[in-house]
């Protein structure tokens, strides 16, 4: 029985797959038996599973053969393709109304859903419970069904699930399970759009949850209002073993004109509104600066597009998905994170612990809870890039300024460390203490 399982929708790029891995290579390290599941295992690889790990790919295969009268097509008889296309035909029927089956599932758990949410209760078998997997099957589909299966399978001592729909899909699974289940919340759900249908599955499934965690304190106050859980906690992301490491790391010294942002190429992060800001700033600043973006997504072209309409492609760069992106905190001399709405970015941890003063939005509590503004960087308002640039610009032209509030933002840091936050993580995860 493994002692810790780390459930993450997929290996892709994210600040959740992060931590995830961050915490299994921890914990392994310390001799337990820690296994990676990936939901997903289809989506690009973007993160290494360490090596002290175990990865687990769900099985996502139907295991289906060819119908037994379809096996024969080297048989050219007129008799025997009649009977093929008729075979053929007839499964083309069956997917149809199995298909309209779901649909119609998916429509009675709509209305099910308030009435199951006073009547199901956690760690219970019986027909509500047999009821709620039910649903689940038809709404979770194949993903739902073979975690289950392996949930019953293997019983894992502990799970760790993070991302919300991950977590509900666990919860689900784990409902009659002596599994101790942790969920980690990453968005602030008062501002991350999701799908009614998921939003009321969310209620009812984290109740099931031994332990439900939030990585800021703002997203814990959404949570706490959402329901009644079985125990509410702050779960601080962990610095990345080494990061605090070397206290002699420049804080502004012997580092490039350069901007940086670490974030996936999608609308939430705002990337759109760092260029304008950037192509806002004097041209004596953008001549000698450069805004670099490291990350990947669907908005690189709509991006690039952008840069070229503002008329600083030759200020913009592109570096794609890096695994490590210490090297370019190393290099840069401002972290900038212009978002619509954030948990608590990793990227904004390890450029603080790296020494970066940064510029963040307003949008969300989160990375307020760390960047204070004129002490660990500058704070301005949601979706304005004209006062972006203000606090960039305040930032290029004042070296004094980025070394004072760099050295604050890699002291504050400190209580991000390993050695600082295990003790709340094993005590979250139901871990003996060291």
């Amino acid at each position: 029985m493994d002692d810790l399982w780390v459930v993450l929708p997929h290996l892709g790029a994210g600040g959740a797959q992060k931590v995830g891995l961050l915490a299994a290579e921890h914990f392994a390290h310390q001799g337990m038996t820690v296994r990676v599941l990936s939901l997903r295992p289809d989506h690009p690889v973007r993160h290494r599973v360490p090596d002290s790990v175990n990865l687990l790919n769900l099985d996502l295969s139907t295991h289906s053969e060819l119908h037994p009268l379809l096996r024969d097509a080297s048989n050219r008889a007129l008799q025997a393709r009649a009977r093929r296309f008729s075979v053929a035909q007839l499964i083309k029927v069956q997917r149809g109304l199995l298909r309209l089956i779901t649909l119609l599932m998916l429509q009675v758990l709509q209305l099910l859903l308030p009435w199951l949410e006073t009547r199901v209760q956690p760690g219970r078998s019986g027909a509500m419970t047999a009821l709620l997997n039910h649903c689940m099957g038809s709404f979770g589909g194949l993903r739902y069904i073979r975690l289950r299966q392996l949930f019953l399978e293997r019983q894992p001592r502990r799970v760790l699930a993070l991302l919300s729909k991950t977590n509900i899909l666990c919860c689900a699974a784990a409902w009659d399970l002596p599994i101790h289940l942790v969920v980690s919340e990453r968005n602030d759900p008062q501002l991350q759009e999701m799908d009614p249908l998921w939003s009321r599955l969310r209620r009812i499934c984290y109740t099931r949850a031994d332990v439900v965690t939030a990585n800021t304190e703002g997203v814990l106050r959404a949570l706490r209002g959402m329901g009644h859980w079985t125990r509410l906690e702050l779960l601080p992301n962990p610095l990345p073993a080494g990061v605090l490491r070397d206290d002699s790391a420049p804080s502004g010294q012997r580092r490039c004109e350069e901007v940086l942002a670490v974030a996936r190429l999608v609308p939430q992060k705002g990337l759109d509104l760092l260029i304008r800001a950037f192509a806002a700033l004097p041209e004596s600043l953008r001549s000698r600066w450069l805004l670099t973006l490291v990350g990947d997504g669907p908005e690189r072209q709509a991006l690039s597009d952008l840069a070229q309409a503002s008329g600083i492609p030759d200020r913009v760069v592109f570096e794609g998905f890096q695994s490590d992106p210490a090297v370019f905190m190393a290099r840069a001399s401002i972290f900038a994170l212009p978002s619509r709405f954030e948990g608590m970015p990793n990227a904004l941890l390890e450029a603080m612990a790296a020494g970066l003063p940064s510029v963040v939005s307003d949008a969300s509590p989160g990375p307020l809870e760390m960047v204070s503004d004129a002490v660990h960087g500058l704070v301005v308002p949601k979706e304005d890039h004209a006062a972006f640039a203000t606090a960039l610009q305040a930032l290029m032209v004042d070296p004094q300024m980025r070394r004072t509030l760099g050295s604050a933002a890699r002291q504050k840091l400190r209580t991000l460390d390993w050695p600082e936050v295990e003790p709340h993580w094993r005590s979250v995860l139901a871990l003996p203490s060291t």
